[in-house]
């Protein structure tokens, strides 16, 4: 009597091809379907001065701060509006503890903002070594658009439809409020 073969011989020799055909149609299309789209992804990017770090360097060639003149202007944003200072002085508002440019209809006033430092920045001339900084204060609950659009009213002024640079170099600082 013989015996019956075994099904799992049977099952042995058989192999199994994977059909990877439909995976490779797939990476045929995205690879550059990606490659291409991120080209067209573009971040904003706001260019500004965070402070220096300190640092262990040689300073014996720098000034020392008390013997140098600067301007130290600074622009705070509060709810109320603009306050604009520098080392010499405040920009005071219509009377005393009003901001230096009041809320307009309830909105800021970049306009008059970017008119107020184009002024100070005629007065200055070039008498300080930092006449193209200025530093921007704002209260933890100032919307980043405000911030944003107070560094644009500061950076440039369009006269007689050519800009001018006002204040360039734009730092951020944490209010002290």
């Amino acid at each position: 009597m013989a015996l019956r073969p075994s099904r799992k011989l049977k099952h042995m020799h058989e192999v199994v091809h994977t059909d990877i055909t439909p995976m490779m149609n797939l990476m045929v299309v995205l690879i550059p379907l990606l490659l291409t789209s991120a080209e067209f992804v573009k971040l904003g990017v706001i260019e500004l001065n965070l402070p220096a770090a300190a640092s262990g360097e040689n300073t014996d060639n720098v000034t020392p701060r008390e013997f140098q003149k600067n301007l130290d202007l600074a622009v705070t944003i509060t709810d109320k509006g603009f306050y604009i200072s520098s080392s010499m002085a405040v920009l005071s508002g219509k009377s005393s503890g009003e901001p230096s440019i009041g809320l307009k209809n309830g909105e800021y006033d970049f306009e008059s903002l970017t008119k107020k430092l184009y002024e100070i920045k005629q007065k200055a001339g070039s008498r300080f070594p930092d006449i193209d900084k200025i530093i921007i204060m704002a209260e933890p609950d100032i919307d980043y658009q405000t911030l944003v659009s107070t560094m644009d009213a500061s950076r440039a002024i369009k006269i007689n439809g050519e800009y001018k640079d006002l204040f360039p170099d734009v730092a951020l600082s944490a209010g002290i409020f």
